[in-house]
């Protein structure tokens, strides 16, 4: 499916009968696109990837309470958070793709706005302007479904051969515009087309905007050290010991401090008494029979405990 053409529009700027746009054949064959879906009514926009910046941050979200006798205060985990900066910029080389530039930042602007439905005739906001954004292999939405050949999907041999992105709209990570700032470049050397009497358009356009990223997944390692989408976020999928190099060091199965203190198999049953997780907010000594405050001398002992334990551990290393 072609989605480019410069000439669709008409060549008001001179050009040959001839004339072919290598911008429009590049991202007709290669599919190097943006695009962006609007979720409320499926409708999409795409734009060739002429990107300048495709920023990511990860925002790991904590709570902090200070607690009395303590040199450093008790962390509590509460979210992890995704952000997309991506700045792209939108060039024109006919009048035809000048004027349809235009339309289409308009149609992504339009996108920013919610659903409105009446009630009681009273117009009420029936949908907020979730989008789509796609940015080819690097921001989408991942199907852990789809294998590409049964359980050969994890085979790191088979996957890379098998390393796709489907250019569909609808295939791009779920989330919210925070802001978009459009530039005309109406000053400098870019400048405009005179489409006629009380009318411009930009040759270039930039584009640049914050993407929020909503997880469509649970996200989070369980106590077989499993990550729950093993291909987040990019799709790549290799083999256990090309990401994480064997270490005699790291213990696995995830053991608890008293497991790594009594040696005990972390398969056996928990012993009667264990230490909650030290990061809660209140420290509790749990048995099977009543629950307790930790008290200064559990706290020693388990620090005691995590202590011996990782000198046990660099001495079996060496």
């Amino acid at each position: 499916m072609a989605f480019f053409n410069s000439s669709k529009y008409g060549s008001g700027v001179k050009v040959a009968p001839s004339h072919l746009d290598g911008s429009d054949a590049f991202a007709n064959h290669k599919q190097t696109v943006i695009s962006f879906q609007h979720v409320p009514t499926g409708k999409s926009v795409y734009f060739k990837a002429f990107i300048t910046a495709f920023n990511e941050n990860y925002s790991s979200d904590w709570a902090s309470e200070v607690v009395y006798g303590r040199a450093d205060p008790i962390y509590m985990f509460k979210q992890t958070t995704r952000k997309i900066t991506l700045a792209f910029k939108i060039p024109a080389a006919t009048q035809g793709e000048a004027y349809e530039n235009l339309g289409k930042v308009q149609a992504i602007t339009q996108f920013l706005y919610p659903t409105y439905a009446n009630v009681q005739e009273a117009q009420t906001i029936s949908q907020s302007p979730l989008v789509r954004l796609k940015v080819m292999n690097l921001g989408r939405k991942l199907n852990e479904g789809k294998a590409e050949s049964g359980e050969d999907r994890w085979d790191p041999v088979v996957a890379y051969e098998n390393y796709t992105s489907d250019v569909d709209a609808g295939t791009g990570l779920l989330g919210t515009i925070s802001n978009m700032a459009v530039n005309h470049n109406l000053e400098g050397e870019d400048g405009v087309i005179d489409r006629g009497q009380n009318i411009i358009l930009p040759k270039l356009l930039d584009i640049n905007l914050d993407f929020n990223v909503i997880h469509e997944h649970a996200l989070g390692w369980d106590k077989e050290n499993k990550f729950s989408e093993k291909a987040f976020p990019y799709g790549v999928r290799l083999s256990e010991i090309d990401v994480y190099p064997a270490s005699s060091i790291a213990p696995t199965p995830l053991q608890t401090d008293l497991e790594l203190a009594s040696g005990a198999d972390p398969t056996d049953p928990p012993p009667d008494a264990v230490v909650a997780d030290e990061q809660a907010d209140v420290i509790n000594v749990v048995t099977t029979t009543s629950t307790r405050r930790a008290t200064s001398e559990d706290l020693n002992w388990l620090q005691q405990v995590r202590y011996d334990a990782m000198a046990s551990r660099v001495e079996n290393a060496d």
